[in-house]
């Protein structure tokens, strides 16, 4: 008994050193004012983005990035930019051959309120559409 009492705060500890910080993610939902298109970013919260993943849909059609984030063809995220005043990325194919999805999206932030973004999300192949966003 007294062996496991000095043994459990050892394994305890050494568990501890086996933890490793998460990266902290949110969604940013995308949709044009028809619902014929969407696209939906999974970023990390960091000081520079990170698309963890995304789901994009046109009529029926749909992509992801993974199963997780919904049925749909596999995509893969091509480049994604973002400075004060804007966002853009882009979606391709696994062997990133064909693009898939181009977004371009202005946001505006005002006294540290919530950030509005808007813009257009273009399908090759599909369309065009003006889409407005909610997220973080």
């Amino acid at each position: 008994m007294i062996r496991l009492a000095a043994i459990a705060p050892i394994a305890i500890g050494g568990l501890c050193g086996l933890a490793t910080p998460s990266l902290a993610t949110e969604w940013i939902n995308c949709a044009s004012p028809d619902g014929g298109a969407s696209i939906d970013i999974l970023v990390g919260t960091t000081d520079v983005i990170a698309v963890a993943g995304m789901t994009i849909t046109v009529g029926e059609k749909v992509w992801a990035t993974d199963p997780a984030y919904g049925p749909g063809d596999p995509v893969s995220v091509g480049q994604a930019f973002e400075d004060a005043e804007a966002i853009r990325i882009d979606a391709v194919d696994p062997n990133v051959t064909t693009k898939v999805a181009e977004l371009r999206l202005f946001k505006a932030t005002e006294d540290e309120a919530a950030t509005i973004y808007g813009g257009t999300l273009r399908i090759p192949g599909h369309g065009a559409w003006a889409v407005s966003c909610t997220g973080p």
